[in-house]
């Protein structure tokens, strides 16, 4: 199911500016509480110590410039805490009608090291909730937008299993938020993953996915997909390229994105 070879986009640069441009994607197929509903998506940041506060300013202002009603956040917000702290400090000086949740990726777990409770409380701040292995209840419209949060995979223990125990309510679309794009036994309404970069580096439509990179990466779980929105067995699945990096520090034919969905 990877995407061995993808369309290349005309992209070189450095990481690290927040550059991101904003993709959008229309849901169709969801129930009638969900038309109209505005989402944004956006994951594996990796806010550098070289970021400036202008450049997160930016990213904060095009995500507000896209008037979303609900901000879902991937993990992988950065290599270190204090740059964590940093992009937290400029999210908070917007809000969202429905608010702001968000998952934890293994840089963030890295960072944080025993202290997800503080990213927890640096999260919550800035009005954003952390799910590790939880779920949350929105009335919307008559229906309810149940929204789901895994931990992270390579450190962590993710309880896919959990987040949707019991009946539930009747009406209901439920999102589930994972760092990593491996599919859950149950299958949500619709998934949203990062951690791939979308390859990072793709070079005439080949990433380093399509040479063997899946086998040597941790956690040794094939993902879904390298990079944007598929329809798996009903499930609509988005993984998004994300924005930074964190080790090698360009991306090449792989422009950072941030992801407006919307459902019409």
């Amino acid at each position: 199911m990877i995407q061995r070879f993808s369309k290349p986009d005309l992209y070189l640069a450095r990481c690290g500016h927040m550059n991101a441009v904003v993709t959008e994607h229309a849901i169709d197929g969801a129930p009638p509480f969900m038309r109209g509903l505005r989402l944004l998506f956006a994951a594996d940041l990796h806010v550098l110590g070289r970021t400036s506060r202008g450049e997160l300013d930016a990213l904060v202002d095009r995500i507000a410039a896209a008037k979303p009603d609900l901000l879902l956040l991937g993990g992988d917000y950065s290599d270190q805490a204090d740059d964590c702290v940093r992009f937290f400090d400029a999210l908070g000086r917007v809000s969202f009608r429905l608010g702001c949740f968000g998952v934890i990726g293994n840089n963030d777990a890295e960072a944080w090291e025993d202290d997800l409770k503080g990213l927890s409380r640096v999260m919550a701040v800035a009005g954003c909730r952390l799910l590790i292995n939880q779920a949350v209840n929105i009335p919307l419209g008559g229906g309810v937008l149940r929204i789901g949060g895994l931990d992270e995979y390579r450190y962590g223990h993710p309880h896919p299993e959990l987040l949707w125990r019991g009946k539930g309510p009747g009406n209901s679309y439920r999102i589930l938020l994972s760092h990593y794009p491996v599919l859950p036994e149950q299958r949500p309404d619709l998934m949203l993953c990062g951690h791939t970069h979308g390859g990072q580096f793709n070079l005439l439509g080949l990433t380093p996915y399509a040479i063997g990179f899946e086998r040597f990466s941790r956690p040794r779980r094939p993902s879904a997909a390298i990079a944007g929105l598929h329809d798996i067995d009903g499930m609509r699945l988005l993984v998004t390229k994300g924005v930074g990096a964190s080790r090698l520090q360009w991306r090449i034919g792989v422009r950072p994105e941030i992801n407006l969905i919307t459902f019409p």
